[in-house]
């Protein structure tokens, strides 16, 4: 409730497109590194990152909200896995990945800036 009315509402349109409390996925979901870096950081962060899931939802449609089942990564990671189930490895990957993005701003790795001053 502290973040500006515009976040908020583009947080929840995010979330709740896969019938998840926009709230819930916020607390569990953004790396604390993000969010401790305000709203614009946050923001950015999330539209850099596809909400995926382990499980994929074409395959396992009952899975599709719960907080268990997803997780934030690069959409070129998401896009190149398709239907398959994320490994542990993808998802630690995707873990390290978005708190390294928390300090690098370069969201995408191509090597430049994608927020920061």
């Amino acid at each position: 409730s502290e973040l500006p009315q515009d976040l908020q509402d583009y947080i929840s349109s995010r979330f709740l497109q896969y019938g998840m409390d926009p709230e819930l996925a916020y607390n569990n979901l953004i790396p604390l590194d993000v969010k401790m870096q305000g709203p614009d950081m946050i923001d950015a962060f999330l539209r850099h990152k596809h909400i995926s899931h382990v499980y994929p939802v074409s395959i396992f449609p009952s899975l599709e909200s719960s907080l268990n089942n997803i997780f934030l990564e690069d959409p070129q990671e998401n896009m190149s896995r398709g239907n398959s189930i994320a490994s542990d490895q993808d998802i630690l990957d995707a873990q390290i990945d978005n708190y390294a993005d928390a300090f690098d701003y370069d969201f995408n790795d191509d090597g430049n800036l994608d927020f920061g001053f």
